[in-house]
């Protein structure tokens, strides 16, 4: 986290200056995820506790609740990165395998 900046203040900061966070979140079940958030806004829909973000993990926009986000990072501009990059390869068992090398196995 940025130095003597708390993680309530950075998320404001964040939406108010429309920059992209790293943060650190765990969920209800205790399962701490990493995520990039970008367009962030306090939530409407659930109250101030509450922010509305696009998760690059999720490729959607999500809800979070402030008190789980347990740590967070501004992520410098032009260095954002894709968490997860989907793959849309189906695997055809009548199509050969090569290996490095062009041999058929």
């Amino acid at each position: 986290m940025e130095e003597g900046v708390t993680i309530k203040q950075l998320i404001v900061l964040a939406a108010y200056k429309k920059l992209t966070l790293e943060i650190d979140y765990v969920k209800g079940d205790n399962e701490k995820s990493t995520r990039i958030i970008s367009n962030i806004s306090l939530s409407s829909e659930y109250g101030i506790e509450y922010i509305s973000a696009f998760c690059h993990l999720k490729n959607e926009q999500r809800t979070f609740k402030i008190s789980r986000i347990v740590d967070a990072h501004i992520v410098p501009s032009g260095s954002e990165r894709m968490v997860r990059q989907s793959c849309n390869y189906e695997f055809d068992a009548n199509k050969p395998i090569f290996n490095l090398y062009g041999d058929i196995y």
